[in-house]
């Protein structure tokens, strides 16, 4: 282990200013629309209040993958045309483009590749929980497929610096990139995502699918099963080749999240045939 780079690790993540923030009304809108009895009043409200999240939500609210037909002018129509979970989605998407939308060096991800990648991950995550007869956590998983490597853009500086090392370390113990970022540098851009959405205040669930998105086995029982759902679509993209970087080739898509989600060869098969489209819809969205 590095413990040089650990080290600047440790101090990036311990000085909450130095790591990627995002407006709080996202923080806000996902809290709320976890109350069963907001007013989507009140959800409107908050959301106006963010001029600049109140634009960007209405020209996506209008755009191809989220439009209903009809012209949505007001955050209130939206809600009402859309449905808050959708509303809260188009919420998340404003609000983590700029931190997400960028080039990330250390992974080879050129500007934009990551962005479209998580968008790409969210809307197979969704499709998958549908898919499944989960509606209930579909909104779950499209959050988090758009936020689960939020990590990279921390700790890509280190891994930069650190590639030859961890490529070495993959290639003759034959284990996983993360797990190898982790014996190197001390950390993973999983456990450095966790540490932003700490800062963040977001929900324990979306913390657990940051935090074992590669690993889903090691998340806790209450959220295996979501956790899977991101896992098998993230590495169903980095198969197909979206947002993929220097450590794309070196994730193994789990059996026992496979067998969590009771997802079968025919399933993967089907899924996997759907990604052009969903890099049209990523695109769309981006």
């Amino acid at each position: 282990m590095n413990s040089q780079i650990k080290q600047r690790i440790e101090s990036v993540i311990s000085n909450l200013d130095q790591l990627p923030s995002i407006p709080t009304v996202a923080t806000k809108i996902i809290t709320m629309v976890n109350n069963p009895d907001v007013s989507f009043k009140i959800v409107a409200e908050e959301i106006s209040k963010d001029q600049v999240i109140t634009t960007n939500v209405l020209k996506l609210c209008n755009s191809a993958y989220f439009s209903c037909g009809k012209e949505i002018t007001s955050i209130e129509r939206a809600i009402i045309t859309l449905g808050i979970k959708e509303v809260k989605d188009i919420v998340i998407i404003a609000s983590t483009k700029t931190v997400l939308n960028k080039s990330i060096l250390g992974y080879d991800l050129a500007k934009g590749d990551l962005w479209k990648h998580g968008i790409a991950v969210a809307v197979l995550s969704k499709k998958i929980a549908l898919l499944k007869k989960r509606k209930d956590i579909a909104d779950i998983a499209f959050t988090g497929g758009i936020i689960h490597d939020v990590g990279k853009t921390v700790i890509a500086l280190y891994v930069q610096n650190t590639f030859n090392e961890i490529l070495t370390l993959v290639d003759t113990e034959k284990i996983t990139f993360n797990l190898a970022e982790k014996e190197i540098m001390g950390f993973d851009h999983q456990e450095v995502g966790e540490k932003i959405l700490s800062k963040w205040n977001f929900p324990e669930v979306l913390k657990a699918i940051v935090m074992y998105h590669h690993n889903p086995d090691d998340a806790p029982d209450d959220f295996k099963k979501i956790v899977s759902v991101i896992h098998v679509a993230n590495t169903l993209c980095l198969m197909a080749g979206i947002g993929i970087g220097n450590d794309g080739l070196y994730h193994e898509l789990s059996s026992s999240a496979l067998q969590q989600l009771n997802l079968n060869d025919s399933d993967i098969e089907m899924l996997y045939s759907d990604i052009p489209d969903i890099v049209d819809v990523s695109i769309q969205i981006a």
